[in-house]
């Protein structure tokens, strides 16, 4: 019983230093994300014709 134990706060342990680092590479990444969607969102505006004569 303890052997179960041992093995599912070592799981448990492992799967949340997965997910830690997946979150960390997430923050990381989030201002690149940011900056390619605001030039995209610019390159939209730019391309799209106005419709006021």
């Amino acid at each position: 019983m303890d052997n179960l134990f041992l093995a599912l706060a070592a799981f448990f342990a492992v799967g949340m230093m997965v997910l830690m680092i997946k979150y960390a590479k997430f923050i990381h990444n989030q201002p690149k994300m940011e900056e390619e969607r605001r030039q995209e969102d610019s390159v939209k505006k730019d391309s799209r014709p106005s419709d006021t004569p």
